[in-house]
């Protein structure tokens, strides 16, 4: 017993040593997924209450326990991460998510922030989800990735851009594009197609008021926060190598146009023409369908090459990548060449200095199609509906053959004639931050989005088109630079590890000039010569420039107990040269509550239970997207009597400002079993003094002018869910789903008007905006063949009136319900994943019926199968009224539901094995993969695709499916 009593005390007096030195643990906490500094990690001895808090830098200090202690770092939504301690001076841990979608690192606000602690409506889009999708443009890929977000490709030409929006429309005549931030810089909506989007680390999408506030007069329409890949600090440098082959075919082609037979008895039944058997066995030699003569398969490819290393000192991402894509109608196609640096220094300890710069070069070769030439026989989709099949597109000789043609064989004009373009974007920003002060951090940011467009068309004097012109060549140019330095002070401060508070002030000026001209020759001697030098007359020439400039400054407090209780607030000043003098600056501003209920005592128990919050917002931000000089008396520059004249252009109005949106949301977050995930959203947003054109009487000189003027509201609500269904060693099995309804609804226009006509569709007060004002059809008359409309108020007539048309309550070309969901597939190396999305309630006019379904003058081109079913003989139940009586008209049979579901994605792919691939001492990572783009849609819309935005849809570059394979190798 005594020795055992000797032991014991030499124990404790050792034990009481050690905890008597003054020896100190140090270390830095960073983010698992980006790399960041962690504030307000908890660093705690196992077992004990001693422990400590990480800075604002994710710095923390703490007095070294025993020897063989469990040192345990700790932070909401993220995995415990346990160190024994062995004497070590410097800890450095690196935290992982516990669970991916609770809290994801967001980018918003000027800054960095957790969903978890965070009251604003956010999505956040990852990598994985745009890496490798063959489109061009990255906007492409978010359709139906987040509840809320709409983007829809119109047109499948290699680079086109999306239509993008959130939470629908909120104004009629300013803009509608959500702002888009591309590491602290914005950039122009619509030109992603020059940028990599394997860059790309994550996409934000700000919606509500807390979210979107602090940007102000730019977020009214939502904002897309674009994050791209930064370096790593372990010491380690990855390459890796992405590279994909494919080929484009149409995605849908449901239009069924008459072969040579039925044409050829079309014709001598409704009494066009009538032929010999001679004739008709000699046109039945031939039999085209001359869609697929103006399409093929098209081969597309890209290749990449990244670096991503650094250290605790520097930090860089590299990449280089080339992307091919040939169009599926010929003579179209895109290429790029785009280069990527993002470099992190850390100076000091106290100071940090980076670079982010992107270089895309584009070009294009195009067709002849999109708005303006959408019912041109120039466009070669147009031209392949109305030539008749038996019209041969080569002679005997192999030479093109415009015999006959009632207009010129669009192969032909393909080939003699070009139009290409090609643009250099520049995108990029050096920032500087420093602390100042212990947790007071200013940032200065200096940003640049630049392009240069230039587009050159060739008309050769030896094809039809340009023959009236004995050739042309025309030239544009088009240059356009915004410059955005922004400067922040950010505070940080922790009253007894309980109470957190952040602190932001700001100030940012955007700066945006843009000039452009164009000309055009006439009169080319040669082929062979596509400059202007050699034209011998000038045919058109102009040239314009202007520019803008918006200043701001800015502020945030959010504050949080214990990540308990969370409450934001922002505010935001104005000022823009777009508005009058006394009218340019507003003020924008909102506040956002939050409740992690999961952290309160009385839920600690729920050991199922992951997360419950509850967080709500409102606010107010703006709209300042229209023309720059719209508030100013204009006098228009030209040519009278050809003399050089002066007339008035547009009236002033020094009463123009800002078009605001009041937003109100309120969400509820719940996740349990690490395997669930359900939020639900309710919104409601209001838009006022909207930036209206008026219409005023010609004979005031003018049209109208722009006036603040109108409401309109969006109101909805968002539901989104993410399951693991299975989640074993071997076997993983994943559903994740996102829906949204929104009701929009003009609630006023100006003065006492409470109807606007639009042509197809009605502005009305009380209905949502793009509800269609058409003529009833009424159907075929059994007894005479005659097409029948309803008249405005309900009798039955066989003559179409305008005057009878009526406002189609509920169709809109504008889906009130959208969507997407996903399943992932995944057994040991093996995965299998399909992407759908959806858009329900979507109602579109589909014009080209018009032209292929018509009676009168377009009976002579080749028509629809559809026309074989018309009104013969009294008594037919016809679809279709006898062709000799009236041409086709813009009524409700045109009227159809683009409702559709389609494949978006399907991707098989094998990851090889990690313990195989480290005996090479080569290959860090290595995955193949088979994919499918826009594999089959299930629609009711008998058009091109239903996957377009507009109210009509006619002749449309067709959308593309793509099959590529691809490989991704690390080393």
């Amino acid at each position: 017993m005594r020795y055992l009593l000797n032991f014991l005390f030499v124990l404790l007096l050792v034990n009481a040593t050690a905890l008597a030195q003054n020896n100190v643990v140090v270390g830095n906490i960073i983010d698992g997924i980006d790399g960041e500094p962690m504030i307000g990690v908890s660093v705690v001895v196992k077992g004990t209450t001693v422990g400590t808090v990480t800075d604002i830098n994710g710095a923390y200090s703490l007095q070294a326990p025993a020897k063989n202690q469990t040192l345990v770092y700790s932070f909401i939504g993220y995995q415990n991460h346990e160190v024994v301690y062995t004497g070590q001076e410097s800890i450095n841990v690196r935290l992982s998510s516990d669970m991916e979608n609770i809290d994801e690192v967001i980018v918003t606000g000027y800054g960095i922030k957790k969903k978890g602690s965070y009251t604003g409506s956010v999505e956040v889009v990852s990598a994985e989800k745009l890496e490798q999708v063959p489109v061009a443009s990255f906007d492409q890929a978010l359709q139906g990735q987040a509840p809320g977000l709409v983007a829809v490709a119109s047109s499948g030409a290699p680079g086109a851009a999306a239509t993008v929006r959130i939470r629908g429309i909120s104004s009629i005549n300013a803009g509608s594009d959500p702002l888009y931030i591309m590491d602290g810089v914005p950039i122009s909506a619509g030109q992603f197609s020059a940028l990599n989007q394997n860059d790309i680390e994550n996409v934000s999408i700000l919606k509500d008021a807390t979210a979107t506030a602090l940007y102000g007069s730019r977020a009214s329409n939502g904002v897309i926060v674009i994050t791209t890949k930064r370096g790593n600090t372990d010491g380690k440098t990855e390459i890796q190598y992405r590279g994909q082959y494919g080929y484009n075919q149409i995605a849908r082609d449901n239009f069924n146009m008459m072969n040579t037979d039925q044409k050829i008895a079309y014709e001598e039944a409704v009494g066009i023409k009538f032929y010999t058997p001679e004739e008709k066995l000699m046109m039945r030699q031939t039999n085209t369908n001359w869609l697929d003569e103006v399409l093929r398969n098209a081969m597309t490819q890209s290749h990449e090459l990244s670096a991503r290393g650094g250290n605790e000192k520097t930090r860089f991402y590299l990449s280089g990548s080339y992307y091919y894509q040939d169009g599926i109608l010929h003579s179209s196609d895109f290429e790029r060449m785009n280069f990527r640096a993002n470099l992190d220094n850390k100076v000091s300890e106290k100071v940090n200095l980076g670079l982010n710069l992107t270089l895309g070069f584009q070009s294009n070769t195009n067709t002849v199609t999109g708005s303006g030439y959408d019912n041109n026989v120039f466009n070669p989709i147009f031209a392949s509906r109305l030539l008749n099949p038996y019209y041969a597109p080569y002679d005997s000789e192999g030479n093109y053959n415009s015999n006959g043609f009632p207009f010129p064989n669009p192969l032909e004009q393909l080939e003699l004639n070009d139009n290409d373009n090609n643009t250099l974007k520049i995108v990029g920003s050096i920032f500087f931050d420093a602390e100042l002060a212990k947790n007071l951090v200013f940032k200065t940011n200096v940003g640049i989005d630049f392009y240069d467009y230039t587009g050159n068309d060739y008309l050769n004097p030896e094809s039809e088109w340009g023959a009236g012109y004995d050739g042309r060549v025309s030239r544009a140019f088009q240059r356009n630079v915004r410059i955005t330095p922004t400067n922040t002070l950010r505070y940080h401060m922790d009253i007894n590890e309980d109470h957190n508070l952040g602190f932001l002030g700001g100030q940012e000026i955007v700066s945006n000039s843009f000039e452009q001209f164009n000309v055009a020759g006439r009169g080319v001697p040669n082929e062979r010569l596509k400059v202007l030098d050699v034209t011998s007359n000038i045919a058109s020439w102009g040239g314009n420039a202007n520019d803008y400039t918006v200043a701001s400054f800015f502020a945030n407090m959010d504050y949080n107990y214990k990540y308990k209780y969370l409450l934001d607030l922002s505010i935001r000043r104005d000022g823009s040269s777009r508005f009058g003098k006394d009218n340019r600056w507003g003020t924008f501003w909102s506040a956002g509550a939050g409740w992690n209920i999961q952290e309160e005592d009385w839920m600690k128990d729920i050991s199922w239970l992951d997360q419950l919050k509850l967080r709500a917002s409102i606010g107010e931000t703006g709209n300042y997207n229209i023309g720059n000089y719209e508030h100013l008396s204009l006098f228009g520059y030209g040519s009278y009597a050809n003399q050089s004249a002066a007339y008035f252009e547009q009236y002033g109005n020094d009463d123009l400002t800002w078009e605001r949106k009041l937003k109100a949301n309120v969400a509820i977050e719940f996740a349990a079993f690490r395997r669930l995930t359900f939020k639900t959203e309710l919104y409601h947003e209001t838009t006022k003094d909207m930036l209206f054109f008026i219409p005023r009487s010609l004979t005031t000189g003018t049209s109208g002018r722009m006036e603040n003027a109108g409401e309109m509201v969006n109101k909805g609500i968002e539901l989104d869910m993410n399951v693991k269904i299975i989640d074993s060693r071997d076997f993983k099995f994943d559903f994740s789903a996102n829906m949204a309804y929104n009701r929009n609804e003009v609630t006023k226009l100006y003065a006492d008007v409470s109807d606007i006509d639009q042509g197809f569709t009605s502005i009305e007060v009380g209905q949502p905006l793009g509800t269609f004002n058409l003529t009833q059809w009424a159907g075929v008359n059994s007894a005479n063949g005659k097409g029948m409309w309803y008249t405005a108020d309900g009798q039955v007539t066989n003559m179409y009136s305008d005057s009878d048309r009526q406002l189609q309550e509920g169709k809109s070309y504008l889906p009130p319900l959208t969507g997407g969901f996903t399943t992932n597939l995944q057994y040991k190396n093996w995965s299998l994943s399909a992407f759908f999305t959806w858009m329900a309630d979507k109602w579109m006019i589909n014009s080209t019926r018009y032209f292929t379904e018509s009676q009168g003058i377009f009976m002579s081109y080749n028509q629809s199968t559809e026309m074989l079913d018309y009104w013969q003989e009294p008594g037919d139940n016809a679809k279709h009224p006898h062709p000799k009586y009236q041409d086709n008209q813009y009524d409700t049979r045109l009227l159809e539901n683009a409702s559709f579901l389609r494949l978006k994605n399907l991707t098989v792919a094998y990851n090889f094995n990690d313990n195989l691939l480290k005996k090479t001492k080569f290959f860090r990572s290595a995955r193949i993969y088979g994919q499918g783009q826009n594999l089959f849609t299930l629609t009711g819309y008998t058009g091109m695709d239903p996957e377009f935005y507009g109210t009509a849809e006619l002749n449309m570059y067709p959308n593309v499916r793509t099959f590529t394979i691809g490989l991704d190798l690390g080393f």
